[in-house]
């Protein structure tokens, strides 16, 4: 039983080569580190390259006792890593599943190392807000269609991370109808009207084409990405975090028009 247990961890958690640690580390948030998997130190011992890490795979094991996985990957990082050494600070993003990514790295950082409000947000990542040093350097390696949109939101200390994450993905080729109160820009910014052949699914970063599921927030993946993203890892849009279902079955169409999946319950972020 404790096998199957630890293989089960090792399948849902195992970081992708090409992956950084902090990308890593909120995913394994969201897949819920933090509430199912909770692991002693033998156990934590055994789980082998779950990181891909030495250093950090290493330390899994080191806290006695019961704890879940998602605070022995937060002791093990912090103790292996300073944020300098994990965050690559980049001069320029070019696409929105870059700037979602850096954001979110920004963001990460901040709340593993950085003494801001967003270090009581251990728990619950997307409670973490926008700082001034985060929002500078994503507004400064921002591309020019996103640095104009951006420069019309305001900055305040309660500018939330998943807002702004889910207003960069949404943002489509009218900046000019942003709205200029930043506490309401993401109900008001412009959804993208449908997707095009070479916008990337948000799960695994390939083209959408023909295959696109739209949610009932309207954003799409692929079919099978986003069924096997709610049956295995979360019921919420893995963009705004709203909650959806699909329907038991996606049936087969003979045309290019997205599946749309019908609405649980709304989120209220």
């Amino acid at each position: 039983e404790s096998q199957r247990k630890l293989q089960s961890v090792r399948e849902r958690f195992r970081r992708r080569a090409d992956q950084s640690l902090l990308l890593w580390l909120y995913e394994c948030w969201f897949a819920g580190a933090h509430v199912d998997v909770w692991l002693d130190s033998s156990e934590a011992q055994q789980l082998g390259c779950l990181s891909q890490d030495v250093a950090i795979d290493r330390g899994l094991g080191r806290r006695t006792g019961r704890h879940s996985l998602w605070m022995r990957l937060v002791g093990s990082v912090r103790a292996a890593y300073t944020a300098e050494e994990l965050l690559l600070r980049r001069d320029s993003w070019s696409t929105r599943l870059e700037g979602v990514q850096y954001l979110t790295e920004l963001s990460m950082a901040d709340i593993l190392f950085g003494n801001t409000q967003n270090s009581r947000c251990l728990d619950d990542l997307d409670r973490a807000c926008c700082t001034w040093d985060t929002w500078q350097a994503l507004r400064r390696s921002a591309p020019p269609l996103y640095a104009k949109a951006l420069s019309s939101i305001a900055w305040n200390r309660n500018l939330k991370v998943l807002k702004l994450k889910a207003f960069i993905w949404d943002y489509g080729v009218k900046p000019s109808s942003l709205h200029q109160d930043s506490s309401s820009y993401v109900e008001t910014q412009p959804r993208e009207q449908a997707a095009c052949g070479d916008d990337p699914c948000a799960i695994c970063h390939e083209e959408l084409g023909r295959s696109a599921c739209e949610l009932e927030c309207g954003h799409e993946f692929h079919r099978e990405c986003i069924r096997t993203w709610l049956l295995e890892h979360s019921s919420t849009c893995p963009i705004c975090r709203d909650y959806a279902v699909l329907p038991a079955a996606t049936p087969a169409r003979n045309n290019s028009q997205p599946h749309k999946a019908r609405p649980w319950k709304r989120s209220g972020i």
